[in-house]
């Protein structure tokens, strides 16, 4: 297992590497560049990761619990069972990426893009998600409770059996949707759009079961 504990490795270059298991606890990794590397297991909690390059990396199962990755690319990384807990991920990228189980509680990902994303199960809860991009996502089973997803958008989203509990959801767009079996009890909903969404066994803020189109909520 390779060392890199509170180095300072801005802009380093680790493409492709083998870093299995690797320990970049505390380490200033700022602008460095693990594109195609594999940092399964790895330890990069408290990490300065702003403006990294993560493009297509295994990171699966790393503890990253607390690190900056500020506008980091995670295009098509995967990033299944990885631990982000209250990771500053503000603009972050992640089209295509796998995030199946990822713990993202507590995050800050205002502005992050998650497009065509796969994050079934994963724990996104009491995460701030302003304006997120999660257009055509797979969200089913996620964990949105109590979440900050004010302006986000979810158009044409899988999200089977997701739980959006006391979340905050005002103007968020669910336009095209799959919202099967979701719960948003005790969720604010003002402005949110459900055009075109598909609602079946659907709960809703007040605990009704909803099945069938509605533009808004509650219903004009």
């Amino acid at each position: 297992m390779e060392s890199f504990r509170g180095l300072a490795l801005k802009g380093k270059n680790f493409r492709q590497a083998n870093l299995r298991a690797a320990d970049f606890t505390g380490a200033d990794i700022r602008e460095a560049d693990f594109w195609g590397a594999d940092l399964t297991g790895a330890n990069m909690s408290g990490a300065n990761a702003r403006l990294a390059t993560f493009q297509g990396t295994i990171l699966v199962g790393a503890n990253c619990t607390e690190g900056n990755f500020w506008g980091v690319n995670f295009k098509v990384a995967r990033l299944q069972d990885t631990v982000f807990l209250r990771c500053n991920m503000s603009q972050a990228e992640f089209p295509g990426a796998h995030c199946d189980r990822a713990n993202f509680s507590e995050a800050n990902l205002w502005h992050a893009i998650f497009r065509l994303a796969v994050l079934k199960d994963a724990n996104l809860g009491k995460a701030e998600m302003g304006s997120a991009k999660m257009e055509q996502s797979v969200l089913d089973g996620a964990n949105f409770r109590e979440a900050d997803l004010s302006s986000a958008t979810f158009r044409g989203a899988s999200l089977k059996g997701a739980d959006f509990t006391a979340a905050t959801l005002r103007d968020t767009g669910f336009r095209e949707a799959i919202l099967t079996r979701a719960d948003f009890r005790e969720a604010d909903l003002k402005d949110a759009s459900f055009r075109d969404a598909q609602l079946e066994s659907t709960v809703m803020p007040d605990g009704t079961i909803e099945t069938g189109p509605i533009d808004f909520w509650p219903p004009n």
